[in-house]
């Protein structure tokens, strides 16, 4: 049987892949963000998810970037 509810769970396992991060750090960090403002949490996530869409790597330097070729490249 679990300890939390399903949704605080995967919120758990999920925050433990980051590097660094255990159970109870992830634990941690879950009650923190539930504990949150929502538009504090929800903030996080677009964040998250905005940079997982715009950003990648520079095709010249690997350098991680918004543009290709990076500032530095062009």
């Amino acid at each position: 049987m679990p300890d939390f509810a399903a949704p605080v769970e995967r919120l758990i396992e999920e925050l433990k892949h980051l590097p660094g991060i255990g159970q109870k750090t992830a634990q941690r960090l879950a009650f923190y963000l539930l504990r949150a403002a929502p538009e504090d949490a929800l903030a996080l996530a677009d964040a998250i998810r905005d940079a997982k869409e715009k950003i990648r790597e520079c095709s010249v330097c690997a350098n991680i970037t918004d543009a290709d070729p990076c500032l530095y490249c062009t």
